[in-house]
C-alpha cells in the first residue's frame, strides 16, 4: 500500500517518529522518538512555565526545529523510495 510522502513528513515534523509508524518502517525507532518528543516538549513547557525562557532556551528551541525538518524530510524521502518500489509504480514506469 502506498503511503503519502507529505502525510508522512507532517506526521514527523510534529510528532517526531509518527511519520515512521505510519510507514510501517523503523517502528521501534518511531515509538523511542515520541517518547522523546513527549518528554522533551513536558520539558519545554515547564521552562517556559517557570519564566526561565533565556539565551539558552533559544538554542534548545532551534536545535529542535533542526530535528524537526530532518525527521520530516527524512520521513517524506522514507514514503517516497516505498512508493518507486511497489510493484504498481515499477509496472506503470514500463
Amino acid at each position: 500500500m502506498n503511503k503519502n510522502p507529505v502525510v508522512a513528513a507532517l506526521l514527523n515534523f510534529f510528532f517526531y517518529g509518527a511519520g515512521y509508524v505510519y510507514l510501517g518502517k523503523k517502528k521501534g525507532f518511531g515509538m523511542a522518538l515520541i517518547l522523546g518528543w513527549i518528554l522533551v516538549r513536558i520539558g519545554e513547557i515547564a521552562i517556559y512555565l517557570t519564566g526561565l525562557v533565556t539565551q539558552r532556551w533559544l538554542v534548545l528551541f532551534a536545535g529542535l526545529m533542526v530535528f524537526m525538518f530532518t525527521f520530516a524530510y527524512d520521513g517524506y524521502r522514507e514514503a517516497k523510495e516505498m512508493q518507486e518500489a511497489s510493484p504498481r509504480a515499477r509496472s506503470q514506469a514500463r
